[in-house]
């Protein structure tokens, strides 16, 4: 009887058990405010295994994966860029050049040369009966006409380094010459001026010029002696009814306008043939 009774108390104290699982169950929890709610079973979602605090699935920090975690940083501030700063590029140097070191082509300590005295001319008719020529040459030169075929006029200015002269030379030939045999002419007289003792001695290309009515041809030259004196000189050949007809003029180096335009020239344009012909005048 006793072991009835026992068996219907745990049988009741089992149907009470099993009703009061099936029961909501409530936890206490903490609202915004601190105040303690409960929450069912049904609303409760997880408990933190290390700290058991709930989490409240309805919470607004729930992170339901739309939450962007970068909106909560600030905003990077405006990055200024540096101001750019020119390069200067390396100045150019031809190469066959580069390394070297400068030299000063004119040196500001160059001794200044000593200007040359100005020169000027008064002039005279010259008669050179042997050749039948007539002329204007500067006044007082000395004349010397020993030679048949040569008249020659001598600067007597002794303040120069180098004695200018003027000589007219006329060469029969046994034809009328042509260019060629003009520069071949020139070249001689060239070879045999250089000989006469000259340690530089250099000449121009032979160009054209019109001489006592026939085309002539012409050469400038300068030179250095051997006693350092620097002289130049101009030689201008033509051939007129089979003669040729030389003027050379020589002066020193540091003259040559002087002389080309007041002797060389002024002889080329008023001499005359005592038979009166005269030069055509050049350009």
């Amino acid at each position: 009887m006793w072991k009835k009774r026992m068996l219907c108390l745990v049988l009741v104290l089992c149907a009470l058990l099993l009703t009061a699982c099936q029961e909501k169950q409530t936890f206490a929890t903490l609202d915004s405010a601190g105040q303690v709610k409960g929450n069912t079973a049904e609303e409760s979602t997880q408990q933190d295994p290390f700290d058991n605090a709930v989490v409240d699935s309805v919470s607004d920090d729930y992170d339901d994966g739309s939450y962007d975690p970068a909106s909560e940083e600030d905003a990077d501030p405006e990055i200024i860029p540096e101001p750019e700063v020119p390069v200067t590029a390396p100045p150019t140097m031809q190469s066959e050049y580069a390394g070297a070191t400068p030299v000063l082509i004119d040196p500001i300590d160059k001794p200044t040369a000593t200007p040359l005295p100005k020169l000027t001319f008064s002039y005279a008719t010259y008669e050179a009966a042997a050749l039948h020529l007539t002329f204007e040459a500067p006044a007082g030169w000395i004349v010397d006409d020993s030679q048949p075929d040569t008249y020659t006029l001598t600067d007597p200015n002794k303040a120069l380094d180098y004695t200018p002269t003027m000589t007219i030379r006329v060469i029969p030939v046994n034809k009328t010459y042509s260019k060629s045999d003009l520069n071949k002419e020139i070249k001689g007289m060239l070879d045999t001026r250089r000989s006469e003792g000259f340690k530089k001695f250099s000449s121009s290309n032979t160009a054209s010029r019109t001489f006592l009515n026939s085309n002539g041809v012409y050469v400038n030259y300068t030179g250095t002696l051997d006693n350092d004196v620097k002289v130049a000189g101009r030689i201008i050949v033509s051939c007129l009814n089979k003669n040729l007809y030389v003027l050379h003029v020589t002066y020193p180096q540091g003259y040559t306008d002087t002389y080309v335009d007041g002797v060389f020239n002024k002889f080329r344009h008023t001499v005359k043939l005592t038979d009166g012909t005269t030069e055509k005048k050049s350009t």
